[in-house]
């Protein structure tokens, strides 16, 4: 069953049960004022048969003919029962009424009740011990609701007819712009695109965020398909070079040899950063960032201590200006990230060193690596390492500064604690 169907159900169902519930209330209603409009009837001429019972000779009880005749009137019949400690003295009216009209009533005394189809009227006069009780026949009320129930039964079936097919239609029409977004999201894999609904409802909304999620999920499949061309392109010269030498190392014996398994392992080790960098990529795109406390100076001195046999071997001086500062990031990434700023520092500098630098101030905590090369060309290429600092720091909603003038200074600012 479609939802469409669904809500014009529960239309007719709400309506079923709202007018079932009003027309009910109503004719309770109705009952209970022509019971009420029969207790006072039957209160008047309670009273008046009280009053007017005359005790003569024999126990015999007179009451006035124009009572009698009221019992029988037109406006309706009745039947009117005398009672003396719980014998019948007199009755009148409506002969083959109950005898008595109501039995509780008669041993309470008073009050007014539906006793096998009649409504009774109870008195009691302490002062004689006379009981009146006067019923009137409930069928008459009840033939004269009877068209009311009926017709209350066939308004509440018909109007909730009418409101189904009404909700069916009107639910038609407010779905009519999911049906086309169902169609167009059933063709996106031919390329189409995400219809725009206009307005404000939900709808309009739902195709709004569908077409952001659209968007996003577009953007993510053209950059996993950037990033593996990426890494094709990259993987492809290193993986050459090391089969170039593996076969050359093959036909080489003794020293020569040695020097070609040097190369290899310098292959090897290549490989090893970008498939780090690689990976430190992926996870600072796809936001799989593991957020913590983190000492940048930490940072900074543990990759001193990896960098300085590679400084010195190329003699220039690596130094460290460490200040603490601490901020919530992922220290796998940040340790990748000053690794490729290192890295390209020091092969880009010739004469000079190279300087690590962390500290904190108006714009956050910062990682900084200097250097006394030719600094960056106006229009820099950047090649997979700065991509990867930069990624890094987006992942963590910071920034990379690059800073050519003299020599190269480039500055990961990251949000401090």
């Amino acid at each position: 069953m479609n939802l469409r169907t669904r809500l014009a159900l529960v239309t007719a169902a709400l309506i079923v049960a709202g007018l079932g519930l009003g027309l009910a209330i109503t004719y309770g209603v109705l009952v209970t004022n022509s019971n009420a409009a029969l207790d006072r009837e039957g209160a008047i001429l309670a009273e008046l048969i009280g009053e007017a019972v005359a005790l003569r000779g024999e126990n015999a009880i007179r009451v006035p003919p124009i009572v009698e005749s009221y019992l029988t009137n037109e406006s309706g019949v009745r039947s009117a029962q005398v009672f003396l400690d719980g014998q019948l003295l007199w009755e009148g009216g409506v002969l083959d009424a109950p005898r008595p009209l109501d039995a509780l009533g008669l041993t309470e005394g008073r009050g007014e009740r539906s006793v096998s189809g009649w409504r009774v009227v109870t008195t009691f006069d302490e002062g004689t011990g006379i009981t009146v009780q006067v019923g009137s026949p409930l069928a008459g009320p009840r033939e004269t609701l009877e068209p009311f129930a009926r017709l209350a039964v066939l308004l509440t079936l018909s109007l909730s007819l009418l409101a189904g097919l009404a909700a069916w239609a009107s639910v038609g029409i407010a779905l009519a712009p999911l049906r086309t977004l169902t169609e167009a999201v059933g063709r996106l894999e031919d390329g189409a695109e995400v219809p725009t609904i206009s307005g404000s409802d939900e709808p309009a909304r739902l195709a709004r965020s569908f077409s952001r999620l659209h968007g996003r999920l577009t953007r993510q499949r053209k950059r996993e398909r950037e990033f593996l061309e990426y890494a094709a392109h990259e993987l492809r010269t290193p993986l050459a070079a090391l089969r170039a030498g593996i076969d050359h190392a093959r036909r080489q014996e003794g020293t020569a040899q040695r020097d070609t398994l040097d190369r290899l392992r310098k292959e090897v080790t290549r490989l090893n950063v970008l498939a780090q960098n690689l990976l430190a990529l992926s996870r600072a795109e796809s936001a799989d960032v593991r957020r913590d406390s983190v000492d940048l100076a930490s940072i900074a001195a543990a990759a001193y201590d990896r960098f300085q046999p590679l400084a010195v071997e190329k003699g220039l001086a690596l130094s460290l200006e460490e200040t603490p500062a601490v901020a919530r990031a992922d220290a796998r990434l940040l340790d990748q990230a000053i690794d490729n700023l290192l890295a390209n520092a020091i092969r880009s500098t010739t004469v000079g060193g190279v300087t690590i630098r962390t500290g904190v101030r108006e714009d956050g905590a910062y990682l900084a690596v200097d250097d006394t090369g030719p600094g960056f060309p106006a229009e820099l290429r950047e090649g997979l390492g700065l991509r990867v600092v930069r990624a890094v720091a987006k992942a963590h909603d910071g920034r990379l500064d690059l800073n050519g003038d003299t020599g190269a200074s480039a500055v990961l600012w990251l949000p401090a604690t």
